[in-house]
């Protein structure tokens, strides 16, 4: 059951780290915080990383804008769907338990704000790679991430099972 301590750790890391975020970019505009607006932006490091406030209708990196129901239905049903699993299958590599909770908990860290605000707040605005131009938050780094130790985890358990197998 220590996943749940982890998940909520990860929701509340989530939440402050876009409170903050806020509070800065304001506080950088010569604002208060709640008067923070989307599109307002501030150099962390010129050039490199900038902290811009934006205000995510869709998933991760503003994919399927404007289909808020449709994708809070189906984040809900594959957030529970990993926590039930996570629960029940007691014989998870660690990896793989590793994987699951930071997804569930990037998850949700991102479903408090589609349910109490209507979008999600982005705000890492990464200037230095070329052809990138998505804002995202530590909740979608934290799905992105878990989405890849979780197809490592699951290859890894793939080439295990045929070593098994062979042997």
């Amino acid at each position: 059951m220590e996943y749940i301590f982890w998940i909520l750790l990860i929701c509340l890391v989530d939440q402050g780290t876009k409170y903050a975020s806020l509070w800065k970019i304001a506080a950088e505009n010569g604002l208060p915080a709640a008067a923070a607006a989307a599109g307002m932006s501030f150099p962390v490091i010129d050039g490199v990383l900038h902290f811009t406030y934006v205000q995510n209708s869709g998933m991760s990196f503003g994919l399927l804008k404007d289909n808020r129901w449709i994708f809070m239905a189906v984040s809900a049903a594959a957030l529970l769907g990993f926590f039930v699993y996570l629960v029940v299958q007691k014989k998870q590599p660690p990896l793989q338990k590793a994987a699951l909770t930071v997804i569930i908990g990037g998850g949700l860290g991102n479903m408090f704000d589609r349910v109490l605000l209507g979008y999600v707040v982005d705000f890492v605005d990464v200037r230095c790679i070329p052809y990138w131009h998505w804002v995202f938050n530590f909740a979608d780094a934290c799905v992105c991430v878990g989405a890849v130790l979780l197809a490592i985890s699951l290859i890894l358990e793939v080439k295990k099972e045929k070593k098994n197998s062979a042997g």
